[in-house]
């Protein structure tokens, strides 16, 4: 444990990102300082949490993740760090091509208090058929209690060349980017795969946000996958891209819970 959790800020910042839920920041995301490296370069990232593809960093706690991994030529390897570090990543890029990087949290729980707050989230994720189902379930519409997980991952570019592709990690809920992003010019389509338990995921809404390269406000455009999980966008402009998913099924007895969702996150960038 490293000096930085004797530090009040730094206390104070951990307790009010650990505060944070479905109902007051929609998404949870790796974000780099750079999405493409030299090789041999530090790669340094935020995890972080808010609305709108703006959001708080929220430091380097094991005990809030499953997983935190580097995926490279090289292999797969655990992200190290010390608790209550910002930025909460900071590893080598230790090979020419794509590098990728997950985060599966651990089980948190939220609880709606009023039906209306749960309706405004489902609303906005786009999560179709819950209301009815909680209804023949015979659940309470007030004090709606659910468990959910992250899982982000972020692609980032090491070496002169753009090499290499996106894919699947095993993570429980998966965007897969179809080939490089980085690959494409503004104007170009390009097009994800939503994957739960490694299996594509029909019907679902995903969210593409874009943050332009001069800074203004980030936007945000959505739609659904199709039979085979499948959905695409067209990269209007260069900057900052997230893909953004949210998955709700019943949860298992011994959560003790109503409902249970998985949220994916894939951030990118396009010159």
């Amino acid at each position: 444990m490293t000096g930085l959790l004797k530090n009040g800020p730094a206390l104070a910042l951990i307790g009010a990102v650990l505060g944070f839920s479905p109902a007051s920041a929609h998404e949870f995301w790796i974000e780099p300082e750079n999405y493409a490296v030299d090789s041999g370069d530090q790669i340094r990232a935020d995890i972080r949490i808010g609305q709108d593809f703006t959001g708080d960093a929220f430091p380097f706690i094991p005990a809030r993740f499953r997983s935190f991994s580097q995926h490279d030529a090289q292999g797969v390897d655990p992200v190290a760090g010390n608790i209550g570090e910002l930025p909460a990543l900071t590893a080598m890029a230790r090979a020419d091509g794509l590098t990728l990087f997950t985060y599966v949290s651990s089980e948190r729980r939220i609880t709606f208090q009023a039906w209306e707050k749960f309706q405004e989230y489902l609303d906005y994720e786009g999560i179709k058929n819950i209301p009815e189902r909680h209804q023949a379930r015979g659940l309470p519409r007030d004090r709606i209690r659910e468990v959910y997980f992250r899982c982000a991952k972020s692609l980032v570019n090491v070496g002169p060349e753009v090499s290499g592709e996106d894919r699947a990690t095993g993570m429980p809920i998966e965007l897969v980017a179809k080939g490089n992003p980085a690959t494409l010019k503004p104007g170009e389509p390009i097009q994800f795969q939503l994957l739960w338990q490694g299996e594509p995921l029909a019907d679902t809404q995903v969210a593409l946000f874009h943050k332009p390269a001069d800074g203004t406000e980030a936007d945000r455009i959505t739609t659904r996958t199709d039979g085979d999980g499948l959905v695409a966008f067209t990269l209007a402009t260069p900057g900052a891209f997230m893909a953004a998913a949210v998955h709700m099924t019943e949860p298992e007895p011994e959560q003790d819970a109503d409902w249970q969702s998985h949220w994916a996150t894939l951030t990118f960038a396009v010159e």
